[in-house]
């Protein structure tokens, strides 16, 4: 039984080996993008805000960011939890193997926890704080010299 479990783990190991091996050479092919001079007057809706943003836009840009970090997290921990699901299906009875998708399983959803409590508890820093994360005011270096008295 055990024989046969580790040729299947083996041919499981060469398909996904074969799978990342094809998108990466894919990947490889990509032309480049090379940065240019863009007239904004061609660029249509959504984009256009893109197109008009600035320096003072920074701190949306950061917020936009943490949002979006937050978000990958949670579609990586469902993910997670999602493949420990299927392990479990896949165990066949196998003690050791429904110990390890539960592990898995278990891990997803304390990971899942640990994320909401971490969003939870940066917006009650943020809001007794009283910032905006879309508003943050960031120095600026002054442009006239400040006179210095002795």
């Amino acid at each position: 039984m055990t024989n046969t479990k580790n040729i299947y783990i083996l041919n499981l190991v060469k398909k996904s080996f074969a799978l990342i091996s094809a998108v990466l050479t894919y990947l490889s092919f990509a032309p480049s993008a090379f940065a240019q001079i863009i007239n904004c007057a061609n660029i249509q809706e959504p984009f256009k805000k893109l197109c008009k943003s600035t320096t003072t836009d920074i701190p949306g840009i950061i917020g936009a960011a943490i949002t979006f970090i937050f978000v990958i997290a949670v579609v990586i921990a469902l993910f997670f939890l999602a493949w420990g699901a299927v392990r479990w299906i896949l165990s066949g009875g196998d003690k050791a193997a429904v110990e390890a998708a539960r592990g898995q399983i278990v891990a997803s959803v304390v990971g899942l926890v640990i994320l909401f409590f971490a969003f939870l508890v940066f917006n009650i820093v943020l809001f007794f704080f009283d910032v905006d994360i879309g508003n943050l005011n960031i120095p600026k270096i002054p442009t006239t010299p400040i006179p210095i008295t002795p």
